[in-house]
């Protein structure tokens, strides 16, 4: 489950150029590449500050992972990425099934994502570098030091959508991209067992 980095970026080059989800998007707004870039790096910045406040706030934890999905619902492209991770298998579903996954998808991702910010939060970000991936996207990365054991290393793939907004499509971290995990997985789940199967699943761990 763990690629390594190289295979990561290679595999996130790939999706960009040959994924019909993601070529259909709009095409954003021209901007240079260091305007493109510093929009990113303070994209990301913030959407880190805001996950920090949401999740060390003096709420009940129910409370806190509710603001943080929240901040995750605002920042992340969710619907790009829920289309990318279910893949082609979109097309053979029905309205319903579409409707449901489409209901529970949001939830389910950015409580996985609340999983991975655990040992982020309240850490000294660092960004190392930030460089344009295609003709959208610039991928951020980051650096966040911890009293103990080795740093976390996070990356930020952000696309400035024509509206001018900037939205997070993948946050990798330690060198794992839940969303090209997550498309395989969902792949072969639902080879084995079936849509309805996979959207039960979703639905429980969305709920647990």
């Amino acid at each position: 489950m763990f690629m390594s980095r190289v295979r990561i970026f290679a595999a996130l080059i790939a999706a960009a150029s040959a994924s019909p989800v993601l070529a259909q998007e709009p095409e954003p707004a021209a901007e240079t590449e260091e305007s493109a870039v510093d929009g990113a790096t303070a994209f990301a910045k913030a959407l880190t500050a805001d996950a920090t406040t949401a999740l060390t706030s003096d709420k009940s934890e129910a409370e806190q992972l509710a603001d943080f999905q929240q901040v995750l619902a605002d920042g992340m492209a969710l619907d790009v990425i829920g289309k990318f991770m279910i893949g082609e298998n979109r097309k053979a579903m029905s309205d319903e099934q579409l409707a449901r996954y489409d209901a529970v998808f949001p939830g389910y991702l950015t409580k996985l994502y609340a999983e991975q910010f655990k040992d982020i939060v309240g850490k000294p970000l660092e960004v190392l570098e930030a460089k344009e991936l295609g003709a959208r996207d610039v991928i951020v990365r980051t650096k966040f030091d911890r009293p103990e054991g080795a740093p976390i290393m996070v990356d930020w793939r952000v696309r400035q959508l024509r509206s001018g907004e900037r939205k997070a499509i993948d946050i990798i971290v330690q060198g794992v991209s839940i969303m090209l995990v997550k498309r395989e997985e969902f792949s072969s789940f639902i080879a084995t067992n079936g849509v309805d199967a996979l959207l039960d699943r979703l639905d429980e761990e969305a709920a647990a």
